[in-house]
């Protein structure tokens, strides 16, 4: 696969990638350099940067984890990530000590998103992963793997209203 040297290329790439966003950790990003070159609507939009993160994609698709389905009633793990632009998340089984993935989430912060302190924007990936997943969430138990204390700041009586909106949702 060459690179994408039109605007409609760069789209069409976008769109594949897409396609497979459940299938590739951490794909906001990995495709980052893309939405950008997309974005600042410059003569020469593919740079060295947007073919760096091209051949890496192309290599990361050509050995993926192999995903892995959960067996009904077991717990999983949910792994949070964020970045100062975007939020992950994986959906983890256990299976004889090893971990194979079942599902990733990725968001693209919006402007105001991207100035949330840390703590927030890994609840934010919570409730992200929690929408997308929801299927998940209610038929198994899910064990969130942070080290930050996100259970009593969402049980924070004194917690911003963004906080209380997203405890609520949670706890349906």
């Amino acid at each position: 696969m060459k690179s994408p040297s039109t605007v409609e290329e760069i789209q069409s790439l976008m769109g594949r990638a897409a396609a497979l966003n459940r299938f590739l950790s951490k794909s906001t990003d990995k495709c980052r350099p893309f939405f950008k070159a997309l974005k600042n609507g410059q003569k020469d939009k593919w740079d060295e940067e947007c073919e760096v993160a091209f051949q890496s994609l192309k290599t990361y698709l050509t050995s993926p984890p192999l995903l892995s389905k959960p067996v009904p009633g077991e717990d999983l793990f949910v792994y949070l990530a964020v970045s100062n632009s975007a939020t992950s998340s994986a959906l983890i089984r256990e299976e004889l000590g090893a971990q194979h993935p079942i599902f990733y989430t990725s968001k693209t912060l919006l402007d105001a998103e991207t100035r949330y302190p840390k703590l927030e924007k890994l609840i934010l990936a919570l409730v992200v992963s929690a929408r997308k997943l929801r299927p998940y969430y209610q038929a198994h138990r899910v064990i969130v793997m942070t080290d930050f204390p996100l259970r009593s700041i969402l049980h924070n009586p004194d917690a911003s209203q963004r906080l209380m909106k997203w405890a609520i949702e949670l706890s349906q």
